[in-house]
């Protein structure tokens, strides 16, 4: 979430698509949330939707009027996976 300073060890994994709802448990549809954004998610008004494998957050009115839906942290395996090795 912007601003949020919680380093990745200590969070927690959020299904986008939640499972019960048909969300697959894989990177593509996985979060790195804290504990206390992952347990407010859907109650705060924040939103996250995937977008080619890319996380896309839209803040709630009060902190963005325009409700842009701005680039998340993205995924940094598939970026490493994408990388070119040198021999």
């Amino acid at each position: 979430m912007p601003g949020c300073t919680i380093p990745a060890a200590w969070c927690e994994v959020h299904h986008v698509i939640p499972w019960h709802r048909g969300g697959k448990t894989t990177i593509d549809n996985g979060v790195l949330l804290c504990w206390y954004h992952h347990h407010t998610i859907d109650t705060s008004g924040w939103q996250i939707r995937m977008v080619r494998g890319k996380p896309e957050v839209r803040a709630p009115y009060c902190y963005d009027p325009t409700r842009t839906r701005r680039p998340g942290g993205g995924n940094r395996v598939r970026a490493r996976q994408a990388q070119p090795t040198s021999a």
